[in-house]
């Protein structure tokens, strides 16, 4: 895991960075058309990991690196970079763009991989560098805070408090992000929780999305053997039509 010194370090040198970026009027003006445009989140999030991870490889030559395949940033590596702890183990870190007011529920890791990398003793700690930003549409301004956490330790709060959350389907855990924003403006910070408890709460959450997929999958089985069966009392000898109204909904243009 990333010491208490070395993130303190690395979130007030990407906070600075961001600081500069922002503090001139053509970077502030830059980031609020980003943030403000069409498809605004996808692309802020794009250019936020890039320069905020070629920031950690220049500043922290020594102890950042790329997950490589061929030559070639691996487009399945579980870190956008890998930071290299005192004891020379590497870390992953996921740069997370966050937009108040268009939060949403991004993903994070596949929960398979990470489960799978704890027990095979490859990494003990999952990070988020979070990269959160807000507009202000008077004053045509951003303004951006940085944090950096392991967000495994997260999995102890409650059900009710949770900020993590599982797909079964995909296989991807998800950051219930506004939540976990107004958690962190509000100085919440969970305890550190050794691995063996960090495993036993990812099991939880594995077996709760799979109990959720079955009965999901049962009770969408059941939706389509009921419909299934209207449709067939006519039986083949019917005649097949096109319902033209209902086709308007498809909003077909010549």
């Amino acid at each position: 895991m990333i010491s208490d010194k070395d993130i303190l370090s690395l979130e007030k040198a990407v906070d600075k960075y961001w600081t500069d970026v922002l503090s001139t009027e053509e970077g502030n003006r830059t980031f609020y058309n980003i943030a403000t445009g069409k498809e605004g989140g996808h692309q802020l999030s794009d250019r936020v990991d890039q320069l905020s991870t070629e920031f950690i490889s220049t500043t922290y030559p020594l102890r950042s690196g790329y997950q490589k395949s061929k030559g070639k940033i691996s487009s399945r590596s579980m870190g956008d970079i890998w930071f290299k702890n005192e004891q020379d183990e590497w870390n992953p870190i996921n740069v997370k763009t966050g937009l108040i007011g268009s939060e949403g529920q991004p993903n994070i890791v596949s929960l398979k991989r990470v489960m799978t990398s704890i027990m095979d003793h490859t990494m003990d700690s999952y990070y988020i560098l979070l990269v959160k930003f807000q507009v202000d549409p008077v004053a045509k301004k951003i303004s951006h805070s940085v944090h950096l956490t392991d967000i495994l330790n997260w999995l102890s709060l409650p059900d009710d408090d949770s900020v993590v959350t599982f797909d079964s389907g995909p296989g991807q855990t998800m950051l219930k992000a506004k939540h976990f924003f107004d958690l962190l403006s509000n100085g919440v910070e969970p305890k550190k929780l050794t691995v063996w408890k960090k495993m036993d709460l990812l099991m939880d959450l594995y077996r709760d999305g799979e109990r959720r997929l079955r009965e999901n999958r049962a009770r969408d089985l059941r939706k389509f053997e009921l419909c299934y069966k209207r449709f067939a009392l006519v039986g083949d000898n019917a005649v097949f039509t096109i319902d033209k109204e209902k086709q308007r909904k498809f909003g077909i243009e010549l």
